[in-house]
């Protein structure tokens, strides 16, 4: 073999050499990036698993206590902006403009109606005893503040809720979370943000609800009464037998479909035996806003989560807040003040991983355990996992307690709220957390400046 053979042959197995050493390294590479995005899968898929420590919801006494706390107006979040001038247009998109009652096709905004006001400082109304076929007849009194109740207060609840400022559960009570939802509605809106109800509030308020009656007959249906309906054991090992953590009666199930309490359900509806009504019967409901059934990211900059100020706003590009609704954090999870963390995933219809590590009072050595979904769960219909280890947004079994304090959870909404939030979002959107419990009670971090924020 001569001299140029020798050297053709080394070089042609230095590059055979090399290629396989490249392909090696390439194949080590794609190993690890495959390793990564597994590792990243499961990480997710950790998150998209609910296991945060939940408990019982607040009692009465305590829910009553927090329904009128007034610390809210000296928070941060609420005092960084003043209102427009002049009162300007909701800028929404179509779709958010224009909530419709829930009915066989989408109702379109009928014309404005002549509005009766009645100046009333005693505000000389009670739910109790009144007819609900006059209910959208009835003059509307106001101021609206205070510890009041009747039938304008359950109309401007219904209007809010339409309005996509959503005073979560409607009850025909004035309370901390109609009175929030008021104040950004007004702010959004160009009126003086004062919280309360007055004549030029109610009139946007009812422009912003398409101009539609408060109350609508609703036929039942085979669907509606069919369930299946179970009772709820305490127990969370009794709870993991379960097949579906359903509604447990027929009367939980429409309140929660029309945004209410089993007991203004049964006052709009008197004489009735709810829980064995039948398909074919007629019952009068809340005209809430239609819930949105299918994916429709919005165009959405973040979402702004008050701790303390206990509300959860959707922000859009141009800064305006387009969906509000009240939330509870859990005292366990306090971000750091002005925190952000990004959406990492959803999960409708979620199973709840239940860990005892996660919870203070029960002994770690307890067994784990797995539930099943449905309305009930510890976190509802829905979960959004966030980027921060235990943190997501999520529904709930008690929607009366949103809005209030908590020893437990993470942000929990109505599972009404938590649906339609979870359907206008999307993976990446960022959440910042405001008004934590590590600011002062004026709204300045301890630690860092405050941001202006929405």
């Amino acid at each position: 073999m001569n001299l140029k053979t020798l050297s053709a042959t080394a070089l042609l197995l230095s590059a055979v050499a090399c290629s396989q050493e490249q392909a090696s390294q390439t194949q080590e590479a794609s190993g690890r990036v495959a390793d990564a995005a597994q590792a990243e899968g499961q990480q997710i898929q950790e998150r998209l698993d609910p296991a945060v420590p939940v408990g019982p919801p607040p009692t009465a006494q305590e829910l009553e206590q927090e329904r009128f706390n007034q610390e809210w107006r000296r928070l941060g979040s609420f005092q960084v902006s003043q209102p427009s001038p002049t009162p300007v247009a909701p800028q929404m998109t179509p779709a958010q403009m224009t909530p419709v009652p829930i009915a066989a096709s989408p109702t379109p905004a009928a014309p404005a109606q002549d509005i009766a006001f009645v100046q009333d400082p005693r505000f000389g109304e009670k739910m109790a005893g009144t007819n609900p076929a006059v209910i959208d007849t009835m003059p509307v009194r106001v101021p609206v503040k205070g510890d009041v109740n009747g039938p304008t207060v359950l109309k401007a609840q219904i209007l809010l809720d339409r309005a996509r400022f959503s005073p979560g559960f409607i009850d025909g009570r004035w309370g901390k979370n109609s009175e929030i939802a008021v104040y950004w509605f007004q702010r959004e809106n160009g009126l003086p943000p004062t919280g309360e109800i007055d004549e030029g509030t109610y009139r946007a308020l009812a422009a912003a609800g398409g101009n539609q009656p408060a109350l609508l007959p609703y036929v039942l249906t085979a669907e509606d009464v069919k369930g299946p309906f179970t009772p709820i054991p305490e127990d969370v090992y009794d709870q993991e037998k379960l097949k579906c953590l359903c509604y447990e009666t027929l009367t939980e199930a429409l309140a929660e479909r029309f945004h209410t309490s089993a007991g203004l359900l049964q006052t709009l509806n008197p004489g009735m035996k709810m829980d064995t009504a039948a398909a074919g019967q007629q019952i009068m409901v809340p005209n809430v806003r239609q819930a949105i059934t299918q994916d429709t990211p919005a165009a959405l900059s973040k979402l702004v989560v008050s701790v303390k100020g206990s509300y959860i706003h959707a922000v859009d590009m141009s800064g305006r807040t387009v969906f509000h609704a009240p939330t509870t954090l859990g005292s366990k999870y306090d971000p750091s003040p002005n925190e952000t963390v990004k959406i990492v995933g959803i999960a409708h219809n979620p199973h709840f991983h239940y860990q005892p590590k996660l919870f203070h009072e029960v002994p770690d050595t307890n067994p784990e355990a797995n539930l099943q979904p449905g309305p009930n769960s510890p976190v509802g219909v829905v979960w959004v996992a966030l980027s921060k280890k235990h943190f997501g947004i999520h529904g709930t079994a008690h929607p009366e307690s949103i809005g209030y304090s908590s020893s437990h959870g993470c942000v929990r909404l109505s599972n009404w709220d938590a649906n339609d939030l979870s359907r206008q979002v999307q993976k990446g959107l960022t959440v910042e957390f405001v008004d934590t419990r590590a600011e002062t009670a004026e709204g300045t971090p301890a630690t860092a400046a405050s941001t202006p924020t929405r």
